[in-house]
């Protein structure tokens, strides 16, 4: 799980969290129900509890992105959460390929709310990784009174400059079905190339042995607001779309999300400054 560990969170963060809002979550039982799972995601599902919370993709059958989840275990049974915005597409999804497995997938998104926080041990939880520095996940049934003060609530706008520097895409914004995992960064932290089989795996694990992609998604920083599906030029001559309205920073600057037209440069720079003009 790749990620700066918490021993290292800044002060900004550092005893904060975060109300993840609108998850689609979900529910995954009997008995074979990590079978199953692996036969879904890109990451493995069956390691160890201390891996944590473990971030995955769901792909089409041509590799490309379909959804980006989290998946932890729960007892006798799995915790898979996606965005709010894809729940009856998830639903549909994870039912769809249920055909001989003995396992049930329940819709328990009205049951459930997830918080991150960075406070560590204390604040229970399982290690998750959902911005650029390692947090923890705690999820609580809708009728449990959150146990931290709103005074340390993180923001939606720190969180979503949280959630740009770290690269992480949303549906409908840095991915529609139409991209690989390696051009949106996800085969560094989402895809394990050492499991078996899984829908996808194929494409996805040819493209990891060619080694690049013709597209890449990197932060944008610039000086001015930066509107989704601009076009924007580097002065090397690179192009790319911003894939989302820029957000500002503490320190003033506007960041966001483009996807260019090229992979990443050979020293893997995954942050473009934008000139003024």
């Amino acid at each position: 799980m790749n990620g700066v560990a918490e021993s290292e969170i800044p002060n900004s963060l550092g005893g904060r969290w975060r109300d993840l809002g609108d998850r689609a979550i979900f529910r995954i039982t009997g008995p074979d129900r990590v079978r199953y799972l692996n036969g879904q995601v890109t990451n493995q599902m069956d390691g160890p509890p201390e891996r944590g919370v473990v971030p995955a993709c769901l792909c089409t059958v041509k590799g490309k992105v379909e959804a980006l989840v989290w998946v932890r275990a729960d007892g006798e049974s799995l915790i898979l959460d996606g965005e709010g915005c894809q729940r009856e597409a998830l639903l549909a999804r994870l039912e769809r390929y249920l055909i001989s497995d003995d396992c049930e997938v329940e819709d328990v998104s009205d049951h459930y709310r997830l918080l991150h926080h960075f406070i560590g041990d204390s604040g229970g939880g399982m290690v998750c990784r959902r911005a650029r520095f390692l947090g923890r996940d705690l999820l609580l049934s809708r009728d449990e009174v959150f146990p931290f003060p709103d005074s340390e609530a993180i923001s939606d706008q720190d969180w979503e400059c949280e959630e740009v520097l770290a690269r992480i895409p949303k549906s409908g914004f840095e991915f529609h079905g139409e991209e690989f995992p390696a051009e949106l960064g996800l085969d560094e932290w989402a895809v394990d190339f050492h499991k078996g089989c899984y829908l996808g795996q194929e494409i996805v694990s040819r493209i990891r042995s060619v080694g690049k992609v013709k597209r890449s998604l990197r932060v944008v920083v610039a000086e001015r607001s930066l509107s989704q599906g601009e076009e924007i030029t580097l002065p090397e001559g690179e192009s790319g779309t911003v894939t989302r309205s820029s957000v500002c920073d503490s320190e003033g600057r506007h960041l966001s999300l483009a996807i260019f037209k090229a992979p990443l440069p050979e020293d893997g720079c995954k942050t473009v400054v934008l000139p003024l003009s």
